[in-house]
């Protein structure tokens, strides 16, 4: 865990029944006011401890003018001071952001899943009692009620990965050039929804043919009543990650429409997606297939065991790992058919994906060209989102110097990505990476990580790049849970090699340096010149003794990088060098015999 150990504790907090907080001397320091005791549950349960102020005046007083709303929410802070006493620093503020010192409080939530005690006998309620009266606190509450259930029913401590409600205000405003993307279920039944998210009857903008895949309806075997609803909840999950991830059209026989397998300048490709659900008293039976089209031969098929239980409150857990397998099987299949010459344009963007992955200074030219092409004849909030992507590899590989105008361009990418779909949840994550790694804005990019996730939980890439901010505010634990998760779900994934990196880099940090080697290794034999790779494992071998291989691994990064000192590293404008972890990787690359200048 990364907060203290509980017996040197100095305040608990208890979130399950009635809220309380007391002292090492079993003193209470509650607050009286409800939004007080409201307000401190909401930074205990944060993925840092922290939250900005729009987000907490968002949750608390919704219906009120925003300078009211900072009034009450400075009100409330300072009766929270008022009761902590001469420990009033454990609460901190500044003119953006609340936190809590983590560090000295242990929540009973957390002791409560150490205990192991099995589900039915845990009855208290998280937050029992607490009545605030705000429709967007009461949304946020239900989200962290679903979560803390599906925590105690799996038994797990720090691989907490359910999404937090995101902020209201604080995303980017909505573009009015074009319609956000609706959700799957309020589409009009049988059309086929495009790459923008949009419902179109007619051709695309362009005139150029387009890709849709074909959605059968869900088989429900043994449900009685809901069954059905369950199912239509995880095919809207597919057909999300569907149009996020790969860009292309989606047709849904769950709402009776014939398929023609050509319509208009839609085009199918030779596959198509089958959702079935078996169940069996207290179980679920989870199987996903891609089937051809011409002679329904099952091309790939996986499936996954759930409690009913949790599938009937829309808990999907490890089940999206299903989604994110097929997703990549379908990728596999645009790739290839991409040929077709009235869908070659289509093609640009997955080929563009795939040359970013590739990481050398030539592969992001080229995605580079390919992505601006692309949106000449089909402008897609992804592709400014990759776009603005490219900036970070640029900078990480050191390919360019982080200067003003990278940054205006890298922003300018991001805010139209944004402005063009503020639903889409690939955007949403490259788009917190954009910020988190350039610009450092770590509060403002987990409520877009958060957002991203909420939308589409099978996307490893959001939860990918959402660890490496937490490597970058200095929390590198929870960053190796999160990539542990990530490997579940990118199992199949092309771009594997960039997930084990994250899990490299996290548990280099939390100074599991054989973890971080075992890592590093397995993905240096897919990207032998990656230059983040190899700093980490010069490092982490060196922490490890073994200098004879830290020295290989300098040796390398020196090649690749033109010659590579820790004074130009530091200057680089890498995130989290001054966090502990970044301590850890400077001293293990001085152990290496790094240069200084």
């Amino acid at each position: 865990m990364d907060r203290m150990d509980e017996n040197h504790a100095m305040f608990r907090m208890f979130l399950l029944g009635p809220f309380a907080l007391v002292d090492a001397n079993g003193r209470s320091v509650t607050p009286k006011s409800q939004k007080a005791q409201a307000l401190l549950a909401m930074l205990a349960l944060s993925a840092r401890g922290s939250r900005s102020r729009v987000w907490l005046r968002d949750k608390l007083w919704s219906d009120r003018s925003d300078d009211q709303a900072a009034a009450s929410l400075r009100q409330a802070l300072l009766d929270i001071h008022k009761a902590l006493g001469s420990a009033r620093n454990l609460l901190i503020a500044d003119k953006n952001t609340v936190w809590l010192d983590m560090d000295r409080i242990v929540l009973d939530t957390d002791r409560m899943v150490r205990t192991e005690r099995p589900a039915d006998q845990i009855t208290d309620e998280l937050l029992e009692g607490i009545d605030i009266r705000d429709p967007e606190f009461e949304d946020w509450l239900t989200l962290e009620r679903q979560n803390w259930y599906r925590r105690v029913e799996e038994g797990r401590i720090d691989d907490v990965f359910e999404p937090r409600q995101q902020p209201s205000r604080d995303i980017g405003k909505q573009s009015a050039l074009l319609p956000s993307t609706g959700a799957p279920d309020q589409r009009k039944p049988g059309t086929p929804i495009d790459a923008a998210g949009s419902d179109h009857s007619g051709p695309p903008p362009s005139g150029d043919w387009q890709w849709v895949i074909t959605l059968q309806s869900p088989i429900v075997i043994g449900a009685g009543e809901g069954g059905q609803i369950v199912a239509l909840q995880f095919q809207n999950l597919i057909a999300k990650a569907i149009l996020d991830g790969l860009a292309i059209g989606v047709t849904d026989l769950s709402f009776d429409s014939p398929h023609s397998g050509e319509t208009g300048q839609k085009v199918s490709l030779p596959v198509c997606l089958q959702l079935r659900l078996t169940f069996d008293r207290g179980m679920v039976l989870i199987e996903l297939a891609i089937k051809h089209l011409i002679d329904n031969r099952i091309h790939w098929l996986g499936s996954q065991m759930i409690g009913r239980s949790q599938l009937e409150r829309a808990e999907f857990g490890t089940t999206v790992a299903l989604i994110s397998q097929a997703i990549d099987q379908l990728a596999y299949f645009q790739e290839t058919q991409a040929s077709d010459g009235r869908l070659a344009r289509d093609g640009l963007f997955i080929d563009a994906v795939n040359a970013i992955f590739r990481l050398s200074h030539g592969d992001l030219e080229n995605a580079e060209r390919l992505l601006e092409e692309q949106l000449q004849y089909r402008p897609r909030s992804s592709t400014f989102a990759w776009l603005s992507f490219i900036r970070t590899f640029q900078v990480g590989q050191r390919f360019n110097v982080l200067n003003a105008h990278l940054l205006e361009e890298a922003q300018a990418y991001a805010r139209k990505a944004l402005e063009l779909d503020p639903q889409n949840s690939v955007s949403l994550a490259l788009v917190g990476h954009v910020h988190s790694f350039l610009f450092c804005e770590y509060d403002y990019a987990a409520g877009l990580f958060e957002k991203s996730i909420r939308l589409n939980p099978a996307l490893p890439l959001g939860w990918d790049l959402y660890a490496m901010l937490h490597c970058y505010a200095g929390q590198p634990g929870k960053a190796v849970a999160m990539s542990r998760w990530v490997q579940e779900l990118g199992v199949y994934s092309p771009h594997r090699y960039y997930f084990d990196t994250t899990k490299c880099i996290a548990a280099a940090l939390g100074g599991d340096h054989a973890a971080a080697i075992a890592a590093g290794e397995e993905a240096l034999r897919a990207r032998p010149n990656f230059n983040s790779l190899l700093r980490y494992l010069a490092s982490s071998h060196a922490h490890a003794g073994d200098l004879a291989g830290a020295r290989r691994y300098l040796e390398r990064l020196d090649v690749v990088e033109g010659g590579f000192s820790i004074n130009a590293f530091r200057g680089s404008g890498y995130p989290l060098l001054k966090t502990g972890g970044g301590q850890l990787l400077i001293d293990g690359l001085r152990k290496a015999g790094a240069r200084l200048r």
